[in-house]
């Protein structure tokens, strides 16, 4: 993660690409292959930069491009979403394999390879069965120029989710490339393998709708998770008290009493030890690990704070059985780690598991819940043996009876596999919040978060309540939940920088909104700022339907209100506008005091009348 997490640095790897051969079942069939693509029209999701064009045809005339990126072969694309190119083959064909030929200059001209590239096949362009997800081989890094073909090989690769076909049989094709955020991504050529007709071995690829992760089994029935970073900070704000945790796990009113619940999961995650090194990216060692043990579970550490917020927030509902349920981390163990003998990373995630299941019965907390363990490294590492200590986690956590999480970045080293190398669960990180980039990454990251089936994670910290940029940013995360389908029936994580959220004591409407909307946003019902009398009409009818209303009269007085603010917006009458928005604030000032009304509606709408106010004033 970003912000209180440190940047990715992704390791330095060469491979040698070796010319890409067709390869069939037999000779014969190989005979009878040809590049469909050839000469081919295609459809671009966004064009290319315009410094680096393409004339209609350039990913198929066949001609590849030097190591030079003036070479016209290349076409250049930068910034904003993933690029999608389409082929219509015409009619139904049979296809063995497919490759995309790709660009790395860098730093020298700030061009790196695709992240990952993605390849479909459907037979109407709307429902597309997925072929692979192709990670990069050659890796990011400094370095001459050279080149990366990325290949998908129906003989050796199948089908992903059926291994045993070996050619799709279908008319459109998709090729889809990751973009990063600042450098330019460079492609010349794309090949489409195969031969007219249905092959024997050909099969339809069956299409699948992308869709999130929904919370249920998978997550431990947990749909809103609340990440709280308690590692070493010299401020302390590592060190959670009981009054600051209340307002993670309940929704609270500005004077701290529990309303409703918030985040029904909590996990527990640190960075670095007192030592410096970090659990993160491998370099801390066993007397750091059994810091953060000790740590947590020290009678009144972290976790026995967690314990006494969910007593008194299951007091507080009226709901003496409630548990909140707790995901707590396992560090990365990195490959130098000597601890262990031999440095052995499976003993060292052995031992790790153990101690958290032992600390976890002895302390036998009476509000919580134990629901799964997290692995803190945000990608698949990049050595040969990076999936195969996924796995051997994964049944360890199993065994336990218990759900494997992950959060993995924007720019995750094969975020893909989540669900092949054994989590049960993942939510992945737009990371949009902490850099300058357009709003667009927020539809990207939860268009890849629903073409994997993952979650999304909602990332903000306390700088939105100074900084009108990212507040703007935080409110974008919130209304992308609406527009792009994750604010429901979603399973999303929670990043908010670490501490007390202090919007909760905020005096300021524009401040303490921000906690409301959170609040309304894990329940499904925030709507984005009003911008009209109208639309605060409609957030008062969706108040009304939700039961925030104490008394109706109140309701149809705020309403009567509104209808001759309609009017004078209409007219233009600023003046008056900014007048009636005044009285309007003050009839809910009245109703608030005579408890007409809910501390939700009440602090919803004054924010509503802000920023209507701010509009016309």
């Amino acid at each position: 993660m970003i912000g209180l997490k440190k940047g990715i640095l992704i390791a330095v790897i060469s491979m040698v690409i070796f010319p890409f051969v067709p390869n069939v079942q037999a000779e014969e069939d190989q005979q009878q292959l040809r590049n469909l693509a050839k000469g081919l029209g295609y459809e671009w999701s966004e064009e290319p930069h315009p410094d680096f064009p393409d004339s209609g045809t350039q990913l198929t005339d066949g001609e590849y491009g030097t190591l030079d990126k003036s070479d016209s072969a290349w076409v250049g694309h930068r910034y904003k979403k993933t690029r999608e190119i389409v082929f219509d083959l015409g009619e139904k064909k049979s296809i063995a394999n497919i490759k995309a030929h790709f660009l790395q200059d860098y730093p020298a001209s700030s061009i790196l390879v695709p992240l990952t590239v993605s390849m479909y096949v459907s037979d109407d362009k709307e429902n597309w069965g997925t072929l692979s997800h192709n990670a990069t081989q050659l890796l990011w890094g400094n370095g001459p120029p050279r080149e990366e073909f990325y290949i998908w090989d129906g003989s050796k690769d199948g089908v992903k989710g059926n291994p045993n076909v070996e050619m799709a049989y279908a008319r459109y094709v998709k090729v889809t490339f990751s973009m990063h955020t600042s450098t330019w991504t460079f492609i010349d050529e794309i090949e489409i393998w195969g031969t007219d007709g249905k092959m024997e071995g050909a099969a339809t690829v069956p299409p699948k709708q992308p869709a999130y992760l929904e919370p249920g089994e998978a997550t431990a029935g947990i749909e809103n998770l609340g990440l709280l970073y308690n590692g070493y900070y010299e401020s302390g704000v590592g060190d959670w008290t009981k009054e600051a945790i209340t307002s993670y796990i309940s929704y609270v009113d500005p004077n701290g009493k529990p309303i409703d619940k918030l985040f029904d999961g909590v996990l527990y995650l640190g960075l670095l030890s007192p030592s410096g090194r970090s659990f993160e990216t491998g370099t801390a060692n066993l007397e750091d690990w059994q810091w953060y043990l000790d740590k947590t579970f020290a009678k009144e550490g972290d976790m026995q704070q967690l314990n006494e917020a969910t007593i008194e927030v299951s007091e507080q509902l009226n709901q003496p059985d409630y548990k909140e349920k707790v995901v707590l981390m396992i560090p990365y163990p990195g490959a130098g780690l000597a601890d262990f003998g031999d440095g052995d990373r499976k003993k060292a995630v052995d031992w790790w598991i153990d101690q958290v299941m032992q600390k976890w019965d002895e302390k036998n907390y009476s509000h919580l819940e134990l629901a799964g363990l997290y692995w803190l490294q945000e990608q698949v590492d990049t050595s040969d043996s990076g999936p195969e200590i996924l796995r051997y986690a994964s049944d360890l956590v199993h065994k336990e009876g218990l759900k494997f999480f992950w959060i993995p970045h924007f720019l995750a080293y094969k975020s893909y596999l989540w669900d092949e190398v054994g989590f049960d669960a993942a939510t992945f990180q737009p990371n949009y919040f902490f850099g300058d980039m357009a709003p667009e990454r927020i539809e990207d990251a939860a268009n890849i978060a629903k073409q994997y089936g993952m979650g999304v994670e909602i990332e903000f910290d306390n700088r939105m309540l100074t900084d009108p940029i990212f507040r703007q940013k935080y409110i974008e995360y919130l209304n992308g939940g609406i527009q792009y389908g994750y604010m429901q029936d979603t399973f999303k994580a929670y990043y908010t920088g670490g501490g007390p959220l202090k919007a909760v004591t905020s005096d300021d409407p524009h401040i303490r909104v921000l906690y409301d909307w959170l609040y309304q946003f894990t329940k499904g019902h925030y709507q984005k700022p009003s911008t009209s009398s109208k639309q605060i009409k409609n957030r008062i009818a969706n108040f009304e339907r939700d039961g925030e209303f104490l008394d109706q009269q109140a309701m149809h007085s705020l309403q009567i209100h509104l209808t001759a603010l309609e009017h004078f917006e209409k007219q233009g009458a600023s003046e008056k506008v900014v007048k009636h928005l005044e009285g309007f604030k003050l009839l809910l000032e009245q109703q608030w005091k005579n408890e007409q009304i809910t501390w939700l509606t009440y602090n919803t709408l004054r924010a509503d009348a802000e920023f209507l106010k701010e509009k016309w004033g």
